[in-house]
């Protein structure tokens, strides 16, 4: 599904839904506390309607009994309908509240409705029942007034439960809304986090030299369309190294052989095989071989760096045993320590390392002659190897003169080999530089440490986790 979906459209979608979430939340306590204020304002005015029909009923009750007692004493007939009107007031009032009064109110209206009743039929000369009936109905009143005030307090106190029923409601829909917010960020963080940290892996395997890599993305369809523009990038660099192969193989056949030509011409000329030389003549011929040589092994070594930086780019990592390693290059070059009588030592079994051992091999190879070259005849050499927080790395370390200060910047420089040591011809100036690229291309790096004397070299790589 995903595929269908742009990078901006997830982006949207997750900050919609991050967004709406809480929105959604708020619409619904908003909902629900508009629904409170209804309920609370017609619960008031209803219980103030039941006060004011209470209120109403027992201004007519005392209306109706001044009317009745004085209808009674004088014998008016004004009188009469006045504490009739009052009493049929008192009857509607009791009447309209019994439609809408709490139930435990209801047998108080019906009293009241029967007491108005009987008085209305009661002779004017029953005096004393007149009297006790009077009393009973303001008792009656008054209980009903009570009655309906502590039903508004109970819907009151209903309401304010209903209100903190609904106040925690809202803070569990929150805290609900806060975690599905959180949820769906990460779910979205990681649906473009996860193909990202994908990518970001085969683009730093293919920066340091991977080839043909499987660009197959998943995610939103940007990331995918991404991935295929890289897996074009892929093969035509690809292209590039084949082509580049096929520019060393010809410059190596057009370059090599007239200078090997070149060579041979003045060695025959140094040997005199056209004729006797005078010391000018040998003089300028040694320098013509002497410079046809360094030529040819500058040449050589360029297209070694060469292909060394382009065509081998390739890492090729397995577990391997870095001091045995170490052992089997030391035994490679023993002839050339063995003639400067130098003392080697090997120190350090950090056991099998993961990398590229081919390239370990070649950087090891540049050390080891580098410091052969340099070392004074019976001084020491010291190998030392390990591994410390996921790197492996290793030391070799001379007791030659050591690299100035001024000059410690320029040894990693192509084609800069620095002073000649005494009895060593000059070298190419490729040795270190070829090394440092191939521990860069390991992800690691090589360095000239400053703890002298003598020069110590420190290489040290990250080990790459299985696949």
């Amino acid at each position: 599904m995903l595929r269908f979906i742009s990078f901006r459209g997830l982006l949207l979608a997750g900050f919609l839904g991050v967004a709406l979430i809480p929105a959604a939340a708020l619409v619904q306590l908003r909902h629900e506390l508009g629904l409170a204020a209804d309920s609370a304002q017609r619960h008031q005015r209803q219980a103030q309607r039941w006060q004011d029909i209470a209120r109403l009923s027992q201004e007519q009750a005392v209306q109706f009994e001044r009317a009745s007692r004085q209808a009674a004493i004088l014998r008016d007939r004004k009188l009469n309908e006045t504490a009739s009107q009052a009493r049929g007031e008192l009857l509607r009032a009791q009447r309209t509240l019994r439609q809408d009064a709490p139930a435990e109110a209801q047998a108080g209206i019906d009293s009241a409705l029967a007491l108005a009743s009987q008085l209305q039929r009661l002779p004017p000369n029953r005096r004393q029942q007149r009297d006790a009936l009077f009393r009973q109905l303001n008792r009656v009143l008054d209980q009903q007034q009570q009655t309906l005030a502590q039903a508004g307090e109970k819907r009151q106190a209903s309401w304010r439960d209903d209100i903190e029923r609904m106040r925690l409601q809202a803070n569990r829909l929150a805290w609900l809304a806060l975690a599905a917010a959180v949820l769906l960020a990460l779910i979205v963080t990681l649906l473009i986090h996860a193909p990202l940290r994908g990518l970001q892996r085969r683009i730093a395997r293919l920066a340091g030299g991977a080839r043909q890599l499987n660009w197959r993305q998943a995610g939103p369809a940007d990331l995918q369309r991404l991935g295929r523009e890289l897996e074009q990038l892929d093969l035509r660099l690809v292209e590039l190294e084949q082509q580049k192969t096929r520019f060393f193989r010809q410059v190596s056949h057009e370059l090599k052989t007239p200078l090997a030509s070149i060579h041979e011409a003045a060695a025959l000329l140094k040997e005199q095989v056209a004729g006797p030389l005078n010391p000018q003549q040998r003089h300028i011929v040694d320098i013509l071989g002497n410079n046809a040589l360094t030529l040819r092994q500058r040449v050589e070594a360029l297209l070694k760096q060469d292909a060394g930086l382009w065509l081998s780019t390739t890492l090729n990592v397995s577990a391997f045993p870095l001091r045995q390693l170490l052992e089997a290059r030391l035994a490679s070059c023993q002839p050339l320590w063995q003639a400067k009588r130098l003392e080697v030592a090997l120190d350090g079994a950090p056991g099998a390392v993961r990398g590229d051992p081919s390239k370990v091999e070649t950087i090891v190879d540049n050390l080891l002659l580098n410091a052969i070259r340099h070392s004074p005849a019976g001084g020491r050499l010291t190998l030392r190897c390990g591994r410390e927080r996921g790197q492996a790395w290793l030391e070799v370390a001379d007791q030659g003169p050591g690299v100035p200060d001024a000059l410690r910047d320029k040894i990693f420089e192509p084609f800069w080999s620095g002073p000649t040591p005494d009895g060593e011809r000059p070298g190419s100036g490729l040795g270190l530089t070829m090394a440092r690229g191939y521990a860069q291309l390991m992800g690691g790096e090589l360095r000239l440490l400053d703890d002298g004397p003598g020069a110590r070299f420190r290489l040290h790589w990250p080990e790459p986790e299985p696949i």
